[in-house]
């Protein structure tokens, strides 16, 4: 549609984006390869620190057309790279050195390698979850996982609207209480109308020994604070 309509193709694949350098990445990551400019960033799937954002462009001039500017007071040499012209901020720190250096240092293959690693961890995990009856899994995409916790009591009437609001509460709490407790950290999502919680794993340290105990931890507080919630209700908190 957009050679058709003469208009740019931009994909934001600031996350997932690196998948597509997998021997079996899907096919929809390999239609990247169409894109007039794909945003990555490096501190996300490449392991760099914050912060360290690329922009990958087909045709480099555009860029240039579109973002040079040369007042008198500019005296660059017309030979050399200059990034200024290729975006409108005109002092940057380098941040490309830190990925340069990963770069150097693991190689492509590298990468590849761990980027593959975290996208299998994210199916043990995922695997785990399934084994566990106080939890639903929702989705594993990438090296993300999205879950939520489930007492068994309310396994029959998961859907009826009661019941999802009451899980949705739950699980809003259990987020706080899991980032607060200091053992793991997972950030939330809502995937189908459901608030879950959602591990997204891109760590190089990440061990199989991590992803199972991080189950058995939400598990853990998970019924802790279903445990509580029941007994305020019970005791008319």
């Amino acid at each position: 549609m957009c050679r058709e309509h003469d208009v740019w193709f931009h994909v934001d694949g600031a996350y997932g984006g690196f998948a597509a350098a997998l021997p079996d990445a899907p096919d929809d990551l390999r239609g990247l390869t169409t894109a007039d400019s794909v945003a990555v960033d490096p501190h996300k799937w490449l392991y760099a620190p914050l912060e360290a954002g690329c922009a990958l462009v087909r045709d480099s001039q555009l860029l240039r057309a579109a973002f040079a500017y040369h007042p008198l007071y500019y005296h660059f040499n017309e030979q050399a790279t200059n990034y200024v012209d290729f975006g409108p901020q005109n002092s940057r720190g380098f941040r490309a050195l830190k990925v340069w250096l990963a770069l150097r240092h693991v190689g492509a293959a590298g990468y590849r390698t761990m980027i593959a690693d975290d996208i299998r961890l994210s199916r043990v995990m995922a695997d785990a979850v399934r084994r566990n009856e106080d939890l639903q899994l929702v989705s594993q995409e990438l090296s993300i996982t999205t879950f939520r916790y489930v007492p068994r009591e309310l396994r029959a009437s998961v859907g009826e609207p009661a019941t999802e609001r009451r899980l949705d509460a739950l699980n809003r709490r259990l987020v706080d209480r899991v980032q607060t407790g200091g053992e793991v950290f997972l950030s939330n999502a809502v995937v189908g109308d459901r608030y879950v919680l959602r591990a997204c794993i891109v760590n190089f340290h990440t061990t199989r020994v991590d992803v199972e105990a991080t189950v058995d931890i939400v598990v853990r507080l998970g019924r802790e604070l279903d445990g509580e919630l029941v007994g305020s209700v019970a005791g008319g908190g």
